[in-house]
C-alpha cells in the first residue's frame, strides 16, 4: 500500500484563531500517526506568518513553531501574499512563497499527482 500524504491548504484570517490552530495540529496529528502532512498557507492565510513573527503570544504560534519544528511547513502562496500585502513579511518569517507574486501555488494538481490528498480548512 502507498504511504498516505496529506496537504493541509489553509483559508482562515488572521482572525480566525481556532481554524488557523485547527489545521496546524491537523498536520502534527497526521505526522504523529506517520502520515506525510504539509501545511500550505493559501488566500488571507498567508497574513498567519506575518502575524504569528509579530505576535510571539498568539495561542496559534504553539502548533506553528511545532509544525515549522517537525518541517511540516509547505509553503504560502506567493501571489495570495502579494494580493493581502505581506509578500516580504511572509519571506521574512522564514516561509517559503510558491508561485511568486504572479502566479498562484502551491500547484494544487501536482500534489494530488504526488499522491497528496487535500484537505482544506477555513
Amino acid at each position: 500500500m502507498a504511504e498516505k500524504k496529506f496537504a493541509i491548504l489553509l483559508n482562515a484570517d488572521k482572525t480566525s484563531v481556532g481554524p488557523a490552530a485547527n489545521g496546524l495540529e491537523y498536520a502534527l496529528d497526521l505526522d504523529d500517526a506517520g502520515y506525510t502532512a504539509e501545511v500550505y498557507f493559501d488566500g488571507a492565510a498567508t497574513e498567519w506568518p506575518a502575524v504569528l513573527d509579530r505576535k510571539p503570544d498568539n495561542p496559534v504560534n504553539k502548533y506553528f513553531n511545532e509544525a515549522v519544528e517537525r518541517g511540516l511547513i509547505g509553503g504560502a502562496c506567493g501571489y495570495c501574499a502579494n494580493a493581502f500585502g505581506v509578500y516580504d513579511d511572509v519571506d521574512e518569517a522564514g516561509v517559503e512563497l510558491l508561485g511568486g507574486r504572479e502566479n498562484h501555488g502551491p500547484d494544487v494538481g501536482a500534489l494530488v499527482s504526488e499522491g497528496y490528498e487535500l484537505i482544506t480548512v477555513g
